[in-house]
């Protein structure tokens, strides 16, 4: 069975989170901060608007940018940069918005999505959840397949064992709510640390040990799961087509693996979400189920979750299918940082 490698998207960059997991309201906060002042993380004020430490505002301003909340743009050489909110953070987390407060699950598990999406700054999740052949999460042997993906993938610099070590701890800190012996505490501490958890994409045995789930995506809401399904659609076929559910399921990176997706689950969302928005349909060609789809799929998807969220683009009058997110400056592999 040959190695899996890292695709072009998936930047060499790592533990850049500072081993801070995202919390609940930093990408709000840091979506204000940026609104008002594109040069906030260039000001010492930095701490004082977004009411946290150096280290921590720094993983705020790592996560933004991860999720594809933030864009940051070099005025010039040596220059700081400027970071902006992209307009699927502006359709998000305005106060107008589709979810500021991130109170649906399903918003969670866009962002989990938006995360794993093209330009990725998170290898090792990457590899966790969509090249990795292990149900059983054990650091070992997590590190050694991000560090294969790395070589398959031809990284001129490999990451350090602390840098993985970092990822791995704050990526299971990330999805999980803590040991056996943390979890008969008040939960408030784990809502506001971490979030993320709430989506079940990975337990914690009796042992210790953890397991990514198999099947927290049926949870997921069938506009997401159809917006998901139709943006990866738009990486190869951007005008009306089709794509099997076999690839829905089974790709690397398909909805399958990022949303932890059984066939079940997938043809019911597939199915509501085709009952609400006739332009999608489930169909059989040559004796494969297919998604079929008359428009460009991404312009598609968009309606179907924007339609979900109360059309919040005519309100806003914002456009998030035309961002085009970029690596930002310092993230590519001439440039790394452990």
């Amino acid at each position: 069975m040959p190695t899996p490698a890292f695709p072009s998207y998936v930047a060499p960059v790592h533990a850049r989170h500072g081993s801070y997991s995202p919390r609940y309201g930093w990408l709000l906060k840091t979506h204000l901060a940026v609104q008002d002042n594109p040069r906030v993380f260039a000001t010492s004020r930095a701490i004082v608007e977004l009411g946290a430490g150096k280290s921590a505002v720094a993983s705020m301003r790592f996560w933004s940018s991860a999720f594809k909340l933030t864009d940051e743009l070099r005025r010039g050489h040596g220059a700081a940069s400027d970071v902006t909110p992209t307009a699927r953070s502006r359709w998000l987390l305005h106060e107008d918005g589709a979810d500021p407060y991130l109170e649906q699950d399903g918003s969670l598990f866009l962002l989990h999505w938006w995360l794993l999406a093209p330009p990725c700054l998170v290898p090792a999740w990457f590899y966790t959840f969509c090249l990795s052949p292990y149900a059983r999460l054990e650091p070992g042997p997590l590190r050694d397949g991000v560090l294969r993906a790395a070589a398959a993938a031809h990284w001129q610099r490999l990451p350090t064992a602390g840098a993985l070590h970092r990822d791995i701890s704050c990526l299971i800190r990330m999805y999980t709510t803590g040991s056996p012996h943390e979890q008969p505490r008040a939960t408030l501490e784990d809502l506001v640390d971490r979030p993320f958890s709430a989506l079940g994409m990975m337990s914690v045995a009796p042992n210790g040990m953890v397991h990514l789930s198999p099947s927290a995506g049926a949870r997921a809401p069938a506009a997401v799961v159809a917006y998901a399904c139709l943006e990866y659609a738009s990486r190869t076929t951007p005008g009306p087509g089709s794509i099997s559910l076999g690839r829905l399921l089974h790709d690397d990176a398909g909805p399958g693996r990022v949303l932890r997706l059984q066939a079940r689950s997938l043809r019911h969302a597939l199915q509501a979400a085709a009952t609400r928005h006739p332009q999608l349909a489930l169909a059989e060609t040559g004796g494969t189920e297919v998604l079929t789809f008359n428009r460009p799929p991404l312009a598609l998807g968009w309606d179907v979750l924007d339609e979900s969220y109360g059309r919040v683009r005519q309100r806003l009058g914002v456009h998030p299918e035309q961002d085009a997110p970029r690596i930002p400056a310092g993230s590519r592999e001439e440039a790394p940082r452990v």
